[in-house]
């Protein structure tokens, strides 16, 4: 009868240690793997850029075009919007530009300078159209103009100081030179009106 029980409990005992052994890393590895960032697609908004968040928050961005290269480096966010070889509007491609600039400035933390390539994509082969350079340190992201929507910045000088757009000479064999003026404008205006 003693051995009977001896026998219980030394079956109850190594049934336990079985159980535990088994149900002990797995509760471990459960709990290791709830800390981890996974790589998906996230509803909520990201606000801190990193390369591991890269992806997300830019397929967040609702644009016209689409985004070749990006790199996340040092603050810097540089981009490539690829617009088509043929068709496409210039006014297109720079509200996606303006849009770019407010998820980088206006809900990222941690962008310090916004660089966009604005490239022409046919058949694999890519020309460099025009370069836009926005800084976090840019008065006017932070004044009025902050949110305002980029207002056709080929044309309008006060625009294109602003974004810093340069222009390739692949841009002006597609469209021609960009002339430019300046809706704030120091001349006097003088009426067309006889007097």
């Amino acid at each position: 009868m003693r051995n009977k029980k001896t026998v219980w409990i030394a079956f109850a005992a190594t049934f336990a240690i079985t159980i535990g052994a088994g149900w002990i890393p797995a509760a471990i590895m459960d709990d290791e793997n709830l800390k981890q960032d996974v790589a998906v697609f996230r509803g909520e908004p990201i606000v801190h850029l990193s390369n591991a968040n890269i992806v997300d928050a830019l397929a967040n961005v609702n644009l016209r075009e689409r985004l070749g290269h990006a790199e996340w480096k040092h603050s810097v966010l540089s981009l490539e919007l690829l617009v088509p070889s043929e068709g496409g509007r210039p006014e297109a491609w720079f509200d996606d530009i303006g849009k770019l600039v407010g998820v980088s400035f206006h809900q990222l933390d941690n962008v310090n300078r916004l660089l966009v390539r604005i490239v022409e994509n046919a058949e694999g082969e890519k020309r460099l159209l025009a370069a836009v350079d926005v800084r976090s340190s840019d008065a006017w992201l932070h004044g009025e103009e902050g949110g305002a929507v980029i207002s056709d910045p080929v044309h309008d000088e006060v625009w294109r100081q602003r974004l810093r757009l340069s222009f390739t000479s692949a841009w002006v064999e597609r469209f021609g030179v960009p002339e430019g003026y300046s809706a704030h404008s120091k001349r006097q205006f003088e009426p067309d009106i006889a007097k």
